[in-house]
């Protein structure tokens, strides 16, 4: 069993689509039981439950679901559920603060920790979506940097301290053309502005993402562990200068 947060839209459900795709069972949570309904139809063997992952008793209701249905073995977590909101540092509250780390961080801890007796027992491995934000700052973005940060952090503390049990690698995806894209994606200037960034020169689709995050699930990155890999088109490789941009 695969258990991934966040798996009824945009790179979890993607992730979903190519687990299931080769055969899978899958384990999706999310907050939106109509959406989560409508990617458990539609997904082959997915299954939905509905969970917020910043409580520890959903947490624990899913890990016990997946220990069920797979006799006691989880074979692959992604912790992927996120939430992010841009805004001035001075004009955030602890209140967003607590919302945004709640979400990111609590949530990926308390599903790691919840899940952790049967990533064990299967020998599996755990997918943490942080972003590039968590690996440099962003401006307006400094809650969801703090919050991504703190995942990388954590991949790479549990990678020394229990890779020899579980796998744990971490993504940062780059721009990626999901629903918290939208507002870009919908403004032809916007997003082109956004895409003189990126090496690439276009925004990735969800399945892109999905594909690495399989790939790291599987036997054939049974050596990876502790990785931090970039999704990003070459964004953040270097500084681009004037000219390129131009």
């Amino acid at each position: 069993m695969f258990i991934i947060t966040g798996g009824t839209h945009g790179i979890g459900r993607a992730t979903a689509e190519v687990l299931a795709s080769q055969g899978k069972p899958v384990l999706i949570t999310g907050r939106d039981e109509e959406s989560g309904a409508e990617a458990a139809r539609q997904i082959p063997g997915a299954e939905f439950m509905r969970a917020d992952i910043s409580d520890e008793a959903d947490c624990r209701a899913v890990a016990e679901r997946a220990m069920e249905v797979s006799g006691g073995q989880i074979s692959g977590l992604v912790n992927n559920a996120g939430i992010g909101k841009r805004q001035t540092f001075q004009s955030s509250t602890l209140a967003d603060w607590d919302t945004v780390m709640n979400i990111n961080a609590r949530g990926t801890y308390l599903m790691t920790r919840v899940t952790l007796d049967g990533l064990i027992a299967a020998r599996g491995a755990v997918v943490n979506v942080s972003s590039i934000a968590g690996r440099a700052g962003e401006e307006e973005l400094a809650l969801y940097t703090a919050s991504k940060a703190a995942v990388i952090g954590l991949t790479q503390a549990l990678a020394l301290e229990l890779g020899h049990l579980v796998r744990f690698n971490a993504v940062c995806p780059g721009q990626i053309a999901t629903r918290m894209m939208q507002a870009v994606t919908a403004d032809d200037h916007r997003r082109r502005t956004l895409e003189l960034r990126i090496p690439a020169g276009r925004l990735a689709e969800p399945h892109e993402v999905g594909e690495v995050i399989a790939w790291l699930l599987s036997d054939s990155a049974s050596y990876v562990n502790g990785a931090v890999i970039p999704i990003d088109g070459g964004e953040t490789a270097g500084l681009r200068t004037p000219r390129q941009l131009a």
